[in-house]
């Protein structure tokens, strides 16, 4: 909106086109505010079909103001990538129920991480300047953040290439684009997740998580099984011992109520602290100078064994399997 104000769109246009497509314009300035997935997606759409910039989606992202969002702030409060992407996209596909706006990220076997937008096919894929936005910010965003010139190993992108890629390339910082992918996303080197926040605030990141979590529950409810999670992470991280009335008391109730209420939800607490317990340790264990008896002490469990018992069972491979060669010290 602000580039085709600039470009010679009058405020009574850009009113004009919000009304036509069902979008608030006040909604399209705030911090907080949600717009119709089809009304934004048609807003991009005139606009772009409006202009002669070809790359119009990725020079929005380079833009100087471009705001950052609620999950935006509370990303640049986390500690680091790894934590920043997996809470921040965790939330987005909360708030986003169509998964042709979701954002989600994984780690492939090779412990490279990936950032995807949208839906595989047959599934519609979201516009192209839209999506080329969306992943260009997304990597702007972590260089914000990190203060480090991180570069995708290869992106993807589901539309046809443009004419001219070499912007793409630049702001990217790869020459190994691949259109007509089965998926819109960018993959970025395993370096990447352990960078630290140049801005990171603990008191600022748990405030805002609180804000977003108000903001789900006025949509409909927070996940509690996502909350928990959370809530388990932050306490492991912080090197506590989280018990069912530590997280209780993080919501303001009982143990017996938060038990009841994840009963209701067909979730049983320990089930959760042993994701979250296996997911810290295999975070952990992938740094090269990693102790197993450590990681083990770390995240909860009385020996190394229970570690290993632990991780089988919850992935169905044993620990060499996961991290892909022979993790083995004195103390196993």
């Amino acid at each position: 909106m602000r580039y085709a104000l600039r470009t010679g769109w009058s405020e009574d246009a850009l009113v004009d086109l919000c009304t036509r497509h069902g979008v608030s314009r006040a909604a399209v300035d705030s911090i907080t505010a949600r717009v119709p997935r089809d009304g934004a997606f048609a807003l991009v759409q005139e606009i772009c079909a409006a202009s002669d910039d070809d790359n119009l989606g990725l020079h929005l992202a380079l833009e100087a103001n471009w705001s950052i969002g609620i999950l935006g702030v509370l990303g640049m409060s986390l500690t680091n990538v790894r934590e920043a992407l997996e809470i921040c996209t965790d939330y987005l596909g909360r708030f986003n129920a169509n998964p042709s706006t979701t954002t989600t990220f994984y780690v492939d076997e090779k412990g490279l991480p990936h950032i995807r937008l949208g839906p595989a096919p047959p599934e519609p894929a979201p516009p192209r300047h839209f999506v080329e936005t969306i992943m260009a910010a997304g990597l702007l965003l972590l260089r914000r953040f990190t203060g480090a010139q991180i570069k995708a190993l290869w992106v993807s992108f589901r539309h046809a290439a443009p004419a001219d890629v070499t912007e793409h390339a630049a702001l990217f910082g790869t020459t190994d684009l691949r259109f007509r992918a089965p998926a819109n996303e960018f993959v970025l080197p395993t370096y990447a997740l352990d960078l630290p926040h140049r801005t990171a605030d603990p008191a600022l990141a748990a405030y805002m998580r609180s804000q977003v979590d108000a903001m789900l529950e006025a949509m409909g409810g927070v996940d509690l099984a996502g909350a928990v999670r959370g809530c388990l992470r932050e306490a492991l991280e912080q090197g506590a011992k989280p018990s069912i009335g530590h997280v209780a008391r993080s919501f303001k109730t009982t143990g017996r109520t938060l038990q009841r209420r994840l009963a209701e939800a067909s979730v049983q607490f320990t089930t959760l602290l042993d994701e979250v317990r296996c997911a810290w340790a295999m975070t952990l264990l992938r740094h090269p100078d990693a102790s197993l008896k450590e990681v083990a002490a770390r995240v909860g469990f009385s020996d190394v064994r229970s570690l290993r018992r632990a991780l089988k069972r919850r992935t169905g491979r044993t620990l060499t399997e996961l991290l892909g060669h022979d993790h083995e010290d004195a103390s196993s």
